[in-house]
């Protein structure tokens, strides 16, 4: 399957989407430069962000991160799922604005995560 966010760009008209692409693509270029304690801080940040889903997530995943790489996984997955509830909160349509894999691509993300 392709990039999550591939799919998730098709809403960078709203604006609550937007923002959240823009703290992947910040989450990932962290990662990918190395810049491991600015990662550490973006991914502290959007904790804040997201309080009450990040605590429905530490308790649904009791094993925390305990590497760099770990830590970026978990926030990756966090945010693939994350991304999934924004959408279907802020776009009434989303349905019509995908094809059928990709509806059940997010709606899988939404039964799991419940």
């Amino acid at each position: 399957m392709t990039d999550y966010l591939k799919i998730y760009e098709k809403f960078k008209d709203v604006k609550e989407v937007m923002d959240y692409i823009d703290d992947v693509i910040l989450l990932r270029h962290y990662y990918a430069t190395q810049q491991y304690s600015q990662m550490q801080d973006h991914i502290r940040k959007l904790m804040n962000k997201y309080l009450v889903e990040t605590i429905m997530w530490n308790t649904a995943n009791a094993s925390q991160p305990t590497t760099v790489e770990q830590s970026y996984i978990n926030a990756e997955n966090f945010l693939q799922m994350q991304g999934a509830k924004i959408i279907t909160k802020t776009v009434k349509n989303y349905v019509q604005r995908l094809p059928k894999e990709e509806i059940k691509f997010i709606e899988t993300l939404i039964a799991t995560s419940n």
